[in-house]
């Protein structure tokens, strides 16, 4: 009884803080909102059945006459070839038999443009990427695809940040580009290895227009396939999901940095006192700030997982993997909750949990992907998440979205329970090593009497 009356008023007090409610309850809801507006273009929906085309632009910064013109003067005087018949012509490749064919269709429209204006569409976001074709283009392509000589071609590839999926299509189109082209340009190479090998002379070079013409029709059969995978009984995370449970697992660290002030505010308020007075022992004044917090960050959740069912439609799946994995979650909020407090009591200063609401919270979010998802962290950040409490406890709520059971998040649920119990004895040990303190202090007070 005396533990559930310590409760019942920390809650009240909290509970009729306004700033605490909305830090608490009504930002993450806000936020959880907002996020999963904006960011919705980059996350695939798997209710999507169609890919939406993406939109780019090709820049070309070539000169393609000019090129035609330097490769026919370079090859007759360095080769002493000259070719006849119509020769390859790699704008054609590029953008009729590649750009232009039926597995590209489906995926990209394109249009070119000068280069200013290609950065403005893509900057306003009308477009999702830039295909930049550079100086010489022409040229080089040629020389790599009709001469023993190999030249760089560096075409480059811009993506809007906010596109990311959108981004990846492109890049993926692009690889298979390059791809099929080294195939080209391999086989190119072992043409003419073969008749340097036979002394065929300078007549072995003079249909090679026309061999390399048959070569290029293999662009007429690329294949490019960019499919959503999704494997039976899983879906994709949308972005309302994703920033439901990175709003969720974030701001439940706002409640142990509540807890983190109530020891010393029941100190400075004379009610901590009062309460050893009465009888209230120290250990049911710990484990009342445990419940507390363990409460505050139970409700948070519960109106979060309301508000993003109903507002945002997201889906929580198997609720006795949810049940499990929020009550070992809220367990070690409740532990590190304590764990403030104590290091607060102590030092008798709130600078610690003023600290942890301001600094570490953001640290642990960032690290925790609750900003941005972790897979597109640096790899420093990928491998730190794992020691951040909410780190863990995202990665487990989105694999219940994904339609992952209990089992596969046991070990996860078993750290949250281990990270509250570690924090719970440290915070014990800190607060008893307070009180031991205190005894001896006035033991040597009463010795001197």
């Amino acid at each position: 009884m005396k533990v559930i009356s310590i409760i019942i008023k920390d809650l009240k007090t909290v509970l009729s803080d306004k700033q605490a409610i909305i830090v608490t309850m009504l930002m993450p809801l806000i936020l959880m909102t907002i996020l999963s507006v904006a960011l919705k273009g980059s996350f695939i929906d798997s209710g999507d059945n169609e890919t939406e085309n993406v939109n780019i632009a090709v820049v070309k910064l070539y000169d393609e006459a000019a090129d035609s013109q330097m490769f026919k003067t370079t090859l007759e005087e360095r080769l002493n070839i000259n070719l006849s018949g119509d020769e390859v012509r790699p704008e054609e490749i590029f953008f009729e038999d590649f750009l232009g064919s039926e597995e590209v269709l489906k995926l990209i429209n394109y249009r070119v443009e000068e280069e200013n204006t290609a950065m403005e569409l893509l900057n306003a976001g009308e477009i999702s990427a830039v295909i930049i074709l550079p100086e010489r283009y022409i040229y080089d392509m040629k020389v790599n695809l009709l001469t023993p000589f190999r030249n760089n071609v560096n075409v480059k590839v811009l993506t809007h940040p906010d596109k990311n999926i959108a981004g990846e299509i492109v890049k993926s189109v692009m690889e298979a580009y390059t791809n099929t082209m080294s195939s080209i340009i391999i086989g190119k190479n072992v043409l003419i290895e073969s008749i340097g090998a036979n002394d065929l002379g300078e007549g072995g070079y003079e249909n090679i227009d026309k061999v390399m013409e048959g070569m290029t029709s293999m662009m007429e059969e690329v294949s490019i396939n960019i499919e959503d995978v999704t494997v039976e009984g899983r879906k994709n995370i949308t972005s309302a999901e994703y920033y439901s449970v990175a709003m969720m697992t974030m701001f439940i660290l706002y409640a142990a940095g509540q807890g983190g002030r109530m020891l010393l505010e029941e100190k400075d308020n004379q009610t901590f006192q009062r309460m050893v007075i009465a009888d209230i022992s120290k250990t049911h004044i710990l484990a009342g700030k445990f419940m507390t917090v363990f409460l505050l960050a139970s409700i948070q959740i519960t109106v979060m997982m309301i508000f993003s069912y109903f507002a945002l439609k997201v889906k929580w799946r198997d609720i006795n993997s949810i049940v499990a994995l929020s009550f070992s979650t809220v367990f070690a909020v409740a532990g590190l909750g304590v764990f403030i407090a104590s290091l607060t009591y102590r030092t008798e200063n709130y600078r610690i949990a003023n600290m942890f609401e301001n600094i570490i919270v953001q640290v642990m979010a960032l690290l925790g992907g609750n900003f941005f998802p972790i897979d597109v962290m640096p790899k420093l950040i990928q491998k730190l998440s794992f020691f951040s409490l909410n780190g863990v406890a995202l990665n487990s709520y989105l694999k219940i979205i994904l339609g992952y059971g209990l089992a596969d998040i046991l070990n996860n649920v078993l750290i949250l329970s281990a990270i509250g119990v570690l924090f719970t004895v440290m915070g014990v040990v800190i607060f008893n090593k307070e009180v031991s303190d205190d005894a001896k202090h006035n033991k040597i007070k009463t010795a001197k009497a």
